[in-house]
């Protein structure tokens, strides 16, 4: 295979895909985007986050190091290459992997399942606001949910062309789950101070 990365719209994107796959084959672990706020434990240890019904995700999962899973992932990616096509070497690169390992069942309500010795764990563990509706963590909610049925949020950064930022004092759901989850950030932010110490 035969790559030139000027003329790749999305490299930065596809080798990022491409290493946090091989550093988890490597190493294992947990991969999170950056743009995810942890609430609690994950109680598996070899999961995929479902982003919809039928559709993984590659913004967080974990594996233990030299997972069959990886491994085929990575063959998979280099086999069906194409970094013109958005997601392709992420997001639809889990999705065929783990269509190899089973028939991925429909979600019914929240539940789990297990395909292989993977957990497919439900779209609302990581992704309870699908990335179509990603402007309402930047709203004022006259009930704050709970998010008990989630592990971790994805605020999904990369649709928010607008830049959207946490503001302190504006009541938003993403300033209440700064200040529950992300207290120290929380904190420097409304003192106006560096987060990078």
């Amino acid at each position: 295979m035969q790559v030139n990365p000027k003329f790749e719209i999305y490299w930065t994107h596809v080798s990022a895909d491409g290493c946090r796959l091989a550093l988890v084959w490597k190493h294992g672990g947990i991969y999170m985007d950056s743009d995810i706020i942890s609430m609690r434990p994950i109680p598996d240890v070899n999961f995929l986050a479902a982003q919809y019904s039928q559709s993984s995700s590659n913004g967080v999962f974990g594996l233990s190091h030299h997972h069959n899973f990886s491994w085929k992932s990575m063959e998979n990616f280099v086999q069906n290459y194409n970094g013109a096509i958005w997601g392709n070497q992420g997001p639809q690169l889990f999705t065929r992997t783990l269509k190899t390992f089973c028939t991925i069942p429909q979600f019914k309500s929240n539940e789990d399942v297990k395909c292989g010795n993977i957990s497919f764990l439900n779209p609302k563990r990581f992704y309870p606001i699908p990335y179509e509706a990603w402007k309402r963590y930047y709203d004022v909610w006259p009930n704050v949910p709970t998010f008990n049925d989630s592990y971790a949020l994805h605020l999904w950064n990369f649709m928010n062309k607008e830049q959207k930022t946490m503001v302190p004092g504006k009541n938003t759901l993403i300033e209440h789950l700064y200040k529950q989850y992300c207290p120290t950030t929380y904190s420097a932010l409304k003192n106006n101070e560096s987060i990078y110490g």
